[in-house]
């Protein structure tokens, strides 16, 4: 009996161990993607989180907008959530011409940072979805480097 009442402890002890852990946050998305800035200074952020795509639908997305500044290094980090399959995908564009993304099409990789030499003063749109449209959670982190 003395045996049985262990067992039960133990299970009982495991268990509240198993929900203590926490998923992870936006916040500690952030702290991550700040740690890949170096040499830049944090500018803002901002956080998407989309669910999965039904089946044969576009990956959803959502729409971000800046005011870039010509002659400006800028570095944009993105940082997904372990917590979620999906890994984020970040297209800039200028107009509706694309200028940049931290996926490489040829390879299918994906990187986690863009730096990015903007030319042209203006509205750049930042557009983030996940691979395969799979259900995700990222921030994206955008920084100033130095001006050219």
């Amino acid at each position: 009996m003395k045996r049985f009442y262990i067992i039960i402890l133990l299970l009982l002890l495991t268990l509240g161990f198993l929900n203590s852990t926490q998923a992870q946050t936006g916040e500690e998305l952030v702290n991550m993607c700040t740690e890949l800035t170096e040499d830049a200074t944090y500018m803002e952020d901002f956080t998407v989180k989309l669910s999965d795509a039904a089946p044969g639908e576009d990956p959803p997305s959502q729409k971000k907008s800046y005011m870039l500044k010509k002659n400006t290094h800028y570095r944009f980090i993105i940082c997904s959530s372990r917590d979620y399959p999906g890994r984020g995908i970040l297209k800039i564009y200028n107009s509706k011409k694309l200028v940049t993304s931290n996926y490489v099409e040829s390879t299918g990789k994906i990187i986690p940072t863009i730096d990015f030499k903007c030319h042209k003063t203006g509205p750049y749109h930042f557009w983030v979805e996940f691979e395969d449209g799979k259900e995700g959670l990222a921030v994206v982190v955008l920084s100033f480097v130095k001006r050219l």
